[in-house]
C-alpha cells in the first residue's frame, strides 16, 4: 500500500461574513458541504448519508509544536481521554470532538480548546488500521493566531494520488485568504477525500454554563497506538471509554 498524502488547506478567518451563498464554490456549482456551517453539521450529514459502519473508530493524531498535554472530549465536560503530544486516539467519523492543550512550553499558562470535526475514514489494510492515523496538526502560527482572536480553520484532506506530485512532503499546507471566502470543503473535494476539519479560536469554556455541544456531540472514542501494541481494536462490538491515548515519553 502506498504511503497515505496528507494535506491541508488553511484559513484565517477574523469575520464569517460573505455575499457568497454557503453552499456556493469558486466556480459557482453547489455544494453543500462548507466549513463555515455550524460546527459538526458537515459531519452529520455524511454519517445520514453514507450509513456506514458505527462501531469503526478512526485513528487520529494529534501534533503540537513540541511538547504538551492533549485531552479529548466527546459530548460531556470530563474528558474521555488524556495524553501527551503526539497523542493518538480513535474516534467515530460523523461526529464533532473537543480537544483541549495545555502544558505548552511556547504558551505557558494559556490553555486551547480547538474542535475536531472528522468527516470520514480510511479503509487501511486489516491489522494496519493504527498505523494510519489522521494527522490533527497544530502549529505554533496557528496557536498565535488563535491567541491573538483569530480563528484558525483547517480541512484535512487525503490527497487524490492521480494529482499529488511524487516528491512532495507530507502535511503541507495550501493557505487561502479569508476575505476570498472561499468554500475550503468544495476545494478539498477537488484536491482529494476531506477527512476532517480543525477549528482552533481563543474561546474557552466559562465555569458554569457552557452548552454541552461545545464539548462535542457523542462519538466514541478509544485507544490507539501506532505500534499496535496494547491498543485495542479500530472496530469495536461496544462504545468503549479510556483514559490514556498515548505512553508518556
Amino acid at each position: 500500500m502506498k504511503q497515505l498524502l496528507f494535506n491541508g488547506i488553511l484559513l484565517f478567518v477574523a469575520a464569517l461574513a460573505s455575499e457568497r451563498s454557503l453552499g456556493q464554490d469558486a466556480a459557482g456549482s453547489y455544494q453543500p458541504l462548507n466549513d463555515r456551517l455550524p460546527p459538526g453539521y458537515n459531519a452529520e450529514i455524511l454519517r445520514r448519508v453514507r450509513d456506514s459502519d458505527p462501531y469503526w473508530l478512526q485513528p487520529l493524531r494529534v501534533h503540537l509544536p513540541t511538547t504538551g498535554r492533549v485531552a479529548v472530549h466527546n459530548g460531556e465536560t470530563l474528558a474521555a481521554a488524556t495524553g501527551t503530544a503526539p497523542a493518538q486516539f480513535a474516534a467515530s467519523p460523523g461526529y464533532l470532538y473537543r480537544l483541549h492543550v495545555s502544558d505548552l512550553p511556547e504558551f505557558p499558562g494559556v490553555s486551547f480548546y480547538p474542535s475536531v470535526e472528522l468527516l470520514d475514514r480510511l479503509h487501511p489494510p486489516t491489522g494496519r488500521e493504527h498505523q494510519f492515523p489522521v494527522p490533527v496538526i497544530l502549529t505554533e502560527a496557528d496557536l498565535q493566531a488563535a491567541a491573538a482572536g483569530l480563528m484558525v480553520t483547517r480541512v484535512i484532506y487525503l490527497e487524490n494520488p492521480r494529482l499529488a506530485a511524487s516528491d512532495d512532503p507530507l502535511q503541507r499546507d495550501l493557505p487561502l485568504s479569508g476575505e476570498e471566502q472561499k468554500n475550503a470543503v468544495a476545494v478539498a473535494t477537488e484536491l482529494g477525500r476531506p477527512m476532517a476539519i480543525i477549528r482552533l479560536g481563543s474561546r474557552q469554556p466559562a465555569a458554569e454554563g457552557t452548552p454541552a455541544v461545545f464539548f462535542g456531540n457523542g462519538g466514541q472514542i478509544g485507544p490507539s497506538n501506532p505500534s499496535g501494541e496494547d491498543a485495542g481494536f479500530a472496530k469495536m462490538s461496544s462504545a468503549q471509554r479510556i483514559q490514556q491515548v498515548s505512553a508518556e515519553r
